[in-house]
C-alpha cells in the first residue's frame, strides 16, 4: 500500500468510526429505536469495510442478528438493542487512535447524526430539536460550512414553535442532501468515502486554473464556477496539465470510479501521481472552510 493509499485508508477509517458515533446518536434522539432504524445501521455496518473488523461493529450486528433470528421483533429486544447501543458507543468514543476534537471530526459527527435521524426515513420533533441543540452548543459547526446553513433553517423551522409538514419536508430534503442518504431511493451513504482527497492547509485560488466535478451542496455548478471566479480563479472545464485545483462536490457517489465525474478524478490523479504535476485535489468541504 503507497503513503497516499495509506493516509487515506486511516482518514476514511476514522471517518467512518466517528460517523457511527454519531449515527447511535442520531438514531436514540427521540429516545427510541425503530425496526426501520436497526434495519438501516444493519445495512450501514454492512456497507463499511473499513471498520467491518472491529470488535464494536461486529457486536453492533452480532445484536441485529439476534433480534431478526426468530423473525419476530418485540418491544424488550429493542430495549436491550438500545441499551447495546449507548454502551458501544461508549467503547467507539474511547478509541485510542480516534481524534474527536478537530473541526473535520466535527463535520463527520454532523454528518452521522444526521444520517442517523433520517434512519427510519422520518422527521419527529424531538430529532428537530435534538439536531437544533447538537448544532447550537458547538459553535465551530454552528457558525460555518455546512452546520451554519443547516443551523440557520432548523432556527427559521422553530422559531413560531411550530413545525408544519412543508418545513419537515424542506429540512428532511436538505438532511438529505447534506449526507447523500436517500432511504427512499435505496442510497444508505451517498457521500464518498475513498476519494484520493489532498489534505492542505490553506487555499489561494487568486490565479489559480480550477476545475470543478460531481454536484455540489453549495448549489449548481455554474453557482459555485460564479462564486470562485468572484475570487480571482480561472474556472476551465477540463483536466490539463496547467490544472492548479480540481474540486469534488460533496455529493458525489461512493461509486465516483462509474460515474461520469470519475473520469475527471481518474485524470486528475494520473497527473498527480504519476506525472508529478504539482495539482490538488480538494473537496467541496475544504474549498468552503477556506472561503467561507
Amino acid at each position: 500500500m503507497s503513503e497516499h493509499s495509506r493516509f487515506h485508508y486511516f482518514s476514511n477509517r476514522d471517518k467512518a468510526f466517528t460517523n457511527l458515533i454519531s449515527i447511535i446518536d442520531g438514531i436514540l434522539s427521540d429516545g427510541e429505536v425503530t425496526q426501520k432504524e436497526m434495519l438501516y445501521l444493519d445495512t450501514w455496518l454492512l456497507e463499511s469495510q473499513e471498520i467491518s473488523d472491529n470488535y464494536c461493529v461486529k457486536a453492533i450486528r452480532h445484536r441485529i442478528a439476534d433480534v431478526l433470528s426468530d423473525g419476530v421483533i418485540d418491544p424488550t429486544e429493542m430495549k436491550f438493542l438500545k441499551a447495546d447501543l449507548i454502551k458501544i458507543q461508549k467503547d467507539l468514543i474511547d478509541l485510542p487512535y480516534l481524534q474527536l476534537d478537530s473541526i473535520e471530526s466535527d463535520r463527520h459527527l454532523l454528518e452521522g447524526l444526521c444520517k442517523g435521524i433520517l434512519a427510519d426515513a422520518q422527521l419527529n420533533d424531538d430529532e428537530i430539536k435534538y439536531l437544533r441543540w447538537f448544532l447550537s452548543v458547538n459553535g465551530a459547526l454552528k457558525n460555518n460550512y455546512p452546520g451554519k446553513e443547516l443551523y440557520t433553517l432548523v432556527e427559521d423551522i422553530l422559531r413560531d414553535g411550530e413545525i408544519t409538514e412543508d418545513e419537515r419536508a424542506q429540512l428532511r430534503q436538505a438532511l438529505i442532501s447534506f449526507t447523500g442518504c436517500d432511504l427512499e431511493s435505496g442510497i444508505v451513504d451517498g457521500l464518498s468515502t475513498q476519494l484520493p482527497i489532498d489534505t492542505i492547509e490553506s487555499l489561494n485560488l487568486a490565479g489559480a486554473n480550477v476545475c470543478l466535478t460531481g454536484e455540489f451542496l453549495h448549489g449548481k455548478r455554474s453557482v459555485c464556477a460564479e462564486e470562485i471566479r468572484s475570487h480571482g480563479a480561472n474556472v476551465i472545464d477540463n483536466i490539463t496539465q496547467k490544472l492548479d485545483f480540481l474540486i469534488v462536490g460533496t455529493l458525489s457517489s461512493k461509486d465516483w470510479r462509474y460515474k461520469a465525474h470519475g473520469r475527471k478524478i481518474e485524470k486528475a490523479v494520473s497527473y498527480r501521481d504519476e506525472k508529478g504535476i504539482p495539482l490538488k485535489i480538494i473537496s467541496e468541504e475544504q474549498w468552503k472552510s477556506f472561503y467561507k
